[in-house]
């Protein structure tokens, strides 16, 4: 699964990844449970999640509908490996 990195900013408690789900209208398979809700900048209000990149432009539409925040959206999520083999 492709996946994407979703900011969010949640006034009040840290939400829950059936929180962040239901605010995105995802369905269960579209959010990475395993990864959870991760407090990028609790003192902020701003927390991550892992979405299927397959659900994008559904996560970009309810997005739309929010007031704009500079610190929400959908961030890359590239994978992190090593360019090759070890230098002696």
């Amino acid at each position: 699964m492709e996946t994407m990195l979703l900011q969010i900013r949640h006034r009040g408690s840290a939400p829950s990844v059936d929180d962040v789900r239901r605010l995105f209208n995802l369905k269960t398979n579209e959010i990475d449970t395993s990864f959870g809700v991760v407090a990028t900048d609790p003192s902020e209000e701003l927390y991550t999640v892992l979405i299927d990149a397959n659900a994008a432009k559904q996560v970009e539409s309810v997005l739309k509908t929010r007031p704009h925040d500079p610190a929400e959206g959908l961030f890359s999520n590239p994978r992190i490996e090593a360019f090759g083999p070890p230098e002696k």
